[in-house]
């Protein structure tokens, strides 16, 4: 791996608390804060795209945080009220676009707040077991570690790598009754949907045209021909803009969840369902149109050996993009089982084993794609504008179809995870997870169903602009030259719409517990697949890449800290990302690699 680089991360914790004061009577109140600095250092390079549409994310500075934390907590009788908030001012602006950005003091050291809790709460209310808490909140009903298919009242803040597994609070109302002891039922209305957080990464995902989001293989195979084509015509496809629309704010539009939750024969239990919708964007509409040059845009990397030539690689314009996406609706069946299987049967020294048991059932919302263009003209011949000729027969009522991004067949994810510990020193954590939270829809290895991951078209096994010319003139059809040979010349790296990944965990204590060494993986197992045209068979087929080579791809986190004592703290570790850069974690999306040490003081 190149450039490697040392990341630091210095953190100053600075917690106090005042004690209630008065009695049982009277307002009583809680305080506590902490101060945080965050430097980090991004240890490769990470880019997608081509000189006339390019991403990059360079070696150097990732993160230069630093954070206010504030929480107070005041009650008095059965009234609770909470507040906990972040202010962070960012280290440097992430762009400065013209002069007057730097008359502005948040365009030069900006910042933002953002509330983690700030709600009112009420127990044994009207009746005795009816507690009531209203507004900014946290509502976490899953019991797998850190990947929780049933926690979807909240959406996911994947913003920090870091910070996996957090998420986001929003303001709700939440009822819970406690009856018979060890038994609850909850009820949460949420009025207004809130998105997911994404990385600021995300934005690499842009550049990556070749990712078709639709399910209609044939109709992939056809686009992406069409989209080699118009790149051979020196117009390559690239993404202009991208809009997430928001639901409207509405009754029809309010998220809400149920649970019933409790203890049975020792065990923790609870079954719930959501209602709402997905927190990641979907695809939804596309809308494309021709833009031409002035004059030929050159390579900058390529030089000319003749300076009369123009240049000899270069663009004459672009097939831009605008792409809407939007949140599919779903609902959620959930169920949740923890607690411990005893082993001192088999000796009294032997610690029970921890476990826990997470599954969602979803039931997502049919999506489909619309795909709108200007008119064009790609290798002389115009193609005029409107929808696109999907060609994918009638619907039920008798309308066009069009292709599915999501389609309606129920899916499942899960968590199943164990945990063990040897004495007070060795904490081991494992588990199978089945779907992360930026996945949705049917497509396992109960259920085929595949996602891009890359797309292009193979020119080794013949010339695809001879096809297309041919076949158009033999068929008279262009839409259907470009199916016959796109089904031909398209290859495509596919993997299941849900993945499954192994998430490895150790804890070593040493030093009179003072040292504390870190191992944390999670290795994609979910498996890639190469789709193409073999011409020895005379038809499609796909080729499994190995878990050890084309289809590896995992993360490894390690991390050593030294507790001093007094408040002071030392660490250091790393987190690399490694794999293709069509794989989960080696896509460039995902940000790459960091370093880091870490120095924190708390008193």
């Amino acid at each position: 791996m190149k450039n490697y680089s040392i990341c630091i991360l210095a953190a100053a914790s600075l917690t106090f608390f005042l004690p209630g004061i008065g009695s049982a009577n009277e307002l009583e109140y809680k305080i506590g804060g902490k101060l945080q600095s965050d430097l980090r250092f991004r240890i490769d390079t990470k880019s997608v795209g081509d000189y006339y549409k390019g991403l990059e994310l360079q070696p150097g500075v990732a993160r230069n945080e630093n954070v206010f934390k504030l929480k107070f907590e005041t009650w008095y009788r059965n009234v609770a009220g909470v507040i906990d908030i972040d202010f962070v001012w960012l280290g440097y602006p992430e762009q400065l676009v013209e002069l007057g950005d730097l008359t502005e003091r948040v365009g030069v050291s900006p910042y933002y707040l953002q509330a983690h809790s700030a709600y009112i709460e009420a127990t044994d209310i009207f009746v005795d077991g009816l507690d009531l808490k209203v507004g900014q909140q946290l509502v976490l009903w899953g019991v797998g570690d850190q990947f929780n298919p049933t926690n979807n009242i909240n959406s996911n803040d994947v913003e920090d790598v870091f910070m996996f597994g957090e998420q986001i609070a929003n303001f709700m109302v939440r009822a819970d009754y406690n009856f018979l002891d060890q038994w609850s039922l909850s009820g949460v209305l949420i009025p207004v949907f809130k998105p997911a957080q994404l990385p600021r990464s995300a934005e690499l995902g842009l550049a990556m045209v070749d990712r078709l989001p639709f399910i209609e293989t044939h109709l992939r195979y056809r686009m992406q021909l069409e989209n080699f084509l118009s790149g051979m015509a020196e117009y390559p496809t690239t993404v202009a803009k991208v809009e997430a629309q928001m639901p409207e704010r509405n009754f029809e539009n309010m998220p809400f969840a149920f649970r019933l939750a409790g203890v049975l024969f020792e065990q923790d239990i609870a079954i719930s369902y959501y209602r709402g919708r997905h927190d990641f964007p979907q695809a939804r509409q596309n809308y494309t149109w021709q833009t031409k040059f002035e004059s030929r845009l050159c390579n900058p990397a390529v030089e000319n050996p003749d300076p009369d030539i123009e240049c000899e690689d270069g663009v004459y314009g672009l097939m831009e993009s605008d792409v809407i996406l939007n949140y599919p609706r779903m609902q959620v069946l959930g169920f949740n089982l923890a607690g411990e299987i005893p082993l001192d049967w088999i000796s009294k020294s032997i610690l029970g084993l921890g476990y826990r048991i997470e599954i969602g059932i979803y039931f997502p919302e049919r999506q489909e794609y619309t795909i709108m263009k200007d008119d064009v003209v790609i290798l002389g011949i115009p193609l005029p504008g409107g929808q696109y000729d999907y060609r994918l027969g009638k619907d039920r009522l008798g309308n066009d179809r069009k292709p599915l991004v999501v389609d309606d067949t129920v899916f499942a994810k899960w968590v199943l995870g164990l945990d063990y510990t040897f004495g007070p020193h060795v904490m081991l954590n494992l588990m199978w997870v089945h779907g992360m939270a930026d996945e949705f829809g049917a497509g396992d290895f109960l259920n085929k169903g595949f996602v891009v991951r890359q797309g292009g078209v193979d020119t080794t096994i013949g010339d695809p602009v001879l096809c297309f010319l041919n076949t158009a003139v033999v068929e008279n059809d262009q839409a259907k030259a470009a199916q016959i040979c796109g089904n031909r010349y398209t290859t495509e790296v596919l993997r299941p719409r849900i993945g499954d990944y192994i998430v490895f965990g150790i804890d070593l204590k040493f030093a009179d517990d003072n040292a504390l060494f870190r191992l944390f993986t999670i290795w994609d197992i979910s498996g890639y697949y190469r789709s193409y045209y073999d011409t020895g068979q005379g038809r499609r087929v796909l080729k499994y890449q190995s878990l050890f080579g084309d289809g590896f791809s995992m993360i490894i986190f390690p991390e050593f800290n030294y507790n001093f004592g007094n408040g002071l703290e030392i660490g250091l570790g790393a987190l690399f990302q490694l794999g293709k850069q069509y794989t989960k974690f080696g896509d460039p999306a995902a940000g790459g690699s960091l370093a880091w040490t870490r120095a924190r003081y708390s008193f």
